[in-house]
């Protein structure tokens, strides 16, 4: 047997409607099996079928005057006298509870909002090179792109290098002082960027200024995991 609605438990307008629905299945229940029992031709049979009928659209019409002119009234309290203030210009007092959770509600709304934007900055941006001194090589047909790439992680310039030629195979050198985190992380923005190659590098012992080169001058075996 259903257990019955508890009116104590009816706190917020969409469970109202949830009572009301419960109550026309209820009623309509009772009419027709009262019917059922009654003989056929009989006037009361008929009124009960005929009452079961008419509430069914008459429920309808009730709901959808309640979600259309009545739609402020079905807010939650909150919600209701805050349209009511707005609407009226009229002071409306709501418990400290009710305003707390409110504006728990709106801040955690807000966060939702911004959180995918966060979280995509934070996947563009890599601190561990912002303070690296890094060098592209002229002759990279790519060179835009890599410098966008490089703008978006953080990093605020670079260096250009370059011979006579272009480098024959793209290459990536990491300066070998560097820490492990910091060469791992130059290596996957090096294979985001395309390159398949890396090579470690003394940049102290060459007088080099830079820590990174992308398209550095050289051979290399050493292959960038997940490039290929």
């Amino acid at each position: 047997m259903a257990e019955p609605v508890k009116p104590e438990r009816i706190t917020k307008p969409i469970q109202l409607l949830a009572a009301w629905l419960a109550g026309l299945l209820a009623i309509n229940t009772c009419f027709l099996i009262a019917a059922a029992r009654m003989p056929a031709d009989s006037w009361e049979m008929r009124a009960l079928v005929i009452a079961s009928i008419v509430n069914v659209p008459l429920f309808l019409l009730a709901v959808f005057l309640l979600q259309t002119k009545f739609r402020p009234e079905m807010q939650e309290d909150s919600y209701y006298s805050s349209y009511l203030s707005s609407k009226t210009n009229e002071r409306v007092v709501v418990s400290k509870d009710e305003a707390h959770l409110a504006a728990i509600n709106q801040r955690i709304a807000g966060i939702e909002v911004r959180l995918p934007a966060v979280i995509r900055a934070s996947d563009r941006t890599d601190s561990s090179i912002k303070g690296l001194r890094i060098g592209v090589n002229h002759f990279l047909n790519d060179k835009a792109e890599i410098e966008k790439h490089l703008a978006e992680l953080g990093v605020m310039g670079y260096t250009e290098f370059g011979g006579m030629e272009p480098p024959d195979e793209r290459v990536v050198a990491v300066s070998q002082y560097l820490t492990e985190e910091v060469q791992r992380s130059i290596l996957r923005i090096a294979r985001t960027l395309g390159f398949k190659l890396y090579t470690p590098y003394d940049n102290a012992g060459e007088e080099s200024e830079e820590d990174v080169l992308f398209g550095a001058y050289g051979k290399s075996n050493r292959i960038i995991a997940g490039s290929a």
